[in-house]
């Protein structure tokens, strides 16, 4: 089988790669609408949902070094519907909403341009245009969250291994993923005089 090319890996892979995106995106909706009924709860004292969307101090975390200093904080809780399995907890405030919501916004469209990178590298011509902007825009993504991730890391004092890891990670897929663009564009280049001078 091949590997990039009209029905190959590539194609099967961006099928892959296209119910991941479809499960993430659910997941950052649920999580946008998790936020706001519990940032509603907290400015009304509603007590909708109030399986699902926990807004208290006690939200069932276990008594440890990490979360015992935080046992007087508000806390959230964002169950998945009717169970008791746990999509997002934290201390609740404006900072961790942000925080939740970007980082599955960047999940979401990780998988969302992988998958249109990899349709376009099925196509019956590799080196396509369509390509090369997904491609990029992959790249990009990548090089954009990673400097966010240590930028978010600086302005809370709090640089830790993951976090300079996480940031070394994907500015460096980024920048390999930019190079294949520009390995890309020299084929496209190239595959575009080669269709002329035929």
């Amino acid at each position: 089988m091949k590997i990039i090319g009209k029905k190959s890996l590539s194609l099967y892979v961006s099928y892959v790669l296209f119910i991941i995106f479809f499960v993430c995106a659910v997941h950052f909706l649920y999580t946008i609408i998790g936020h706001s009924i519990l940032t509603y709860k907290f400015k009304t004292g509603s007590q909708i949902f109030s399986q699902t969307f926990i807004l208290n101090n006690d939200v069932g975390w276990t008594q440890n070094k990490w979360t015992i200093p935080m046992k007087d904080l508000l806390k959230f809780r964002i169950n998945y519907p009717f169970t008791d399995l746990q999509v997002s907890t934290g201390v609740f405030g404006s900072t961790q909403i942000i925080y939740n919501i970007i980082g599955m916004l960047f999940v979401t469209l990780f998988f969302y341009f992988s998958y249109r990178s990899f349709k376009e590298m099925s196509s019956d011509k590799i080196f396509n245009p369509n390509a090369i902007k997904w491609l990029q825009r992959f790249g990009y993504l990548n090089l954009i969250f990673g400097i966010l991730s240590l930028v978010e890391g600086i302005g809370y004092h709090k640089i830790t291994t993951s976090s300079f890891f996480q940031f070394f990670f994907l500015v460096f897929l980024g920048s390999m993923v930019l190079f294949i663009v520009a390995f890309f564009r020299k084929g496209y280049e190239l595959q575009s005089e080669n269709d002329l001078t035929i």
